[in-house]
């Protein structure tokens, strides 16, 4: 999804800093190495089509219903969105390799996990408290492909919608719904990812000396980072943003002229205003500080502690 894929380019490239770590942070012009470069392979031959695919295909559900058609686009729009699935990859590795560089490892797994955060907070919540609704519809799915409307998405429940949207493969005409090209581009981009991912941060545990995580432990962490840290925190924090726009009496969604949003808005605004700092001020004390539990669930990403001040390139060390 376009809003989505702002946070999510953020966080494959985030990711891909902590994996290579104290390797890269030991080069003195780290934007000048094999890894920033392949990291920008990545994001240009892998992630960046995988969006632009859905756009074509699924512009409705790319869009968060925004748009009925492509044609509905504006041309700068659909440039900006490929750009930025690219430059907002590599701002992610930008910070990540930051955070490394000045000993901050447990902020840069945090900075690869927030870009899932924001994704999916998108995607339960969103801007008007609607995002999993929006994201469960599939139009093409529905004869007339009418568009969406607050509700009509889990109208026969959140349960039934789900599986709908899982497990049908092909809409009324015969084409592909949603899921089909979610599958598609899973299998472009994943393997590339998981690849040098695990490799990277079997090279960064080398340079340490220390013993190299298996690629199921790599696999198990890094899915709980992503389900676990992003999926959970994002979650607790739409149920804290929903409560707090219940509390404030926000209204039923309805249509605003151009946009559909909750009849009180400034209310509405002010429930994220207060929601948001409020669950996430509550996830870092109960859930996310070094040494809790959730903060655990990382740890063999995080190889040893950066020593102070390295300023010449480690040798025999290679992207």
């Amino acid at each position: 999804m376009v809003q989505v894929d702002v946070f999510w380019a953020y966080g494959w490239g985030a990711s891909l800093a902590v994996a290579c770590g104290h390797q890269l942070a030991r080069k003195t012009k780290p934007l000048e190495t094999a890894f920033w470069a392949k990291t920008c392979l990545f994001l240009a031959l892998f992630w960046a089509p995988t969006g632009l695919l859905l756009l074509m295909r699924h512009p409705s559900w790319e869009t968060m219903q925004a748009a009925a058609s492509f044609t509905d686009l504006s041309v700068w729009l659909v440039l900006a969105f490929g750009i930025t699935n690219i430059t907002q990859g590599l701002l992610g590795f930008w910070v990540g390799q930051h955070l490394i560089r000045t000993g901050k490892l447990y902020a840069a797994q945090l900075n690869w996990i927030f870009g899932y955060f924001g994704m999916f907070f998108i995607l339960l919540y969103g801007w008007d408290g609607l995002g999993y609704d929006r994201f469960l519809y599939d139009r093409d799915m529905f004869a007339g492909s009418p568009a969406w409307t607050p509700g009509v998405g889990t109208v026969d429940g959140i349960g039934a919608a789900l599986q709908r949207f899982v497990l049908t493969f092909s809409n009324l005409s015969g084409g592909a719904t949603v899921i089909s090209t979610l599958l598609i581009d899973g299998l472009w981009l994943v393997p590339p990812f998981f690849v040098l991912f695990s490799n990277w941060l079997k090279q960064d545990a080398s340079c340490l000396g220390q013993p190299a995580p298996g690629n199921l432990q790599i696999l198990a962490s890094y899915l709980a980072g992503v389900f676990v840290l992003g999926l959970g925190c994002a979650a607790l924090c739409a149920l804290g943003v929903g409560l707090c726009a219940q509390l404030l009496g926000v209204g039923e969604v309805i249509w605003h002229g151009s946009f559909y949003a909750p009849e009180q808005l400034s209310r509405h605004a002010l429930s994220y205003l207060l929601g948001l700092p409020l669950s996430l001020g509550l996830i870092w004390f109960a859930l996310l500080r070094p040494g809790m539990p959730l903060a655990r669930l990382i740890a063999p990403l995080m190889l040893g502690q950066r020593p102070a001040h390295w300023s010449s390139d480690a040798p025999g060390v290679q992207a």
